[in-house]
């Protein structure tokens, strides 16, 4: 199942981690070359929901 977290750059899956330094949930592409990452939100929701988001924009600046 697919749960439609795509990294908005190489549609390559992204999961949303939290950082234990600074207990702020991030998420990052897995892949070395692609730039793609958001870190400093509250809770899990709130990161996936900005993945989203940026994926939205991120499609509409290339279309």
């Amino acid at each position: 199942m697919r749960w439609g977290w795509c990294c908005p750059r190489c549609e390559r899956d992204v999961s949303v981690t939290r950082d234990p330094r600074s207990e702020t949930f991030v998420w990052a592409c897995p892949d070395e070359e692609c730039p793609a990452v958001g870190f400093g939100f509250q809770s899990r929701r709130r990161a996936r929901i900005a993945l989203r988001e940026y994926r939205e924009r991120y499609q509409q600046i290339y279309r």
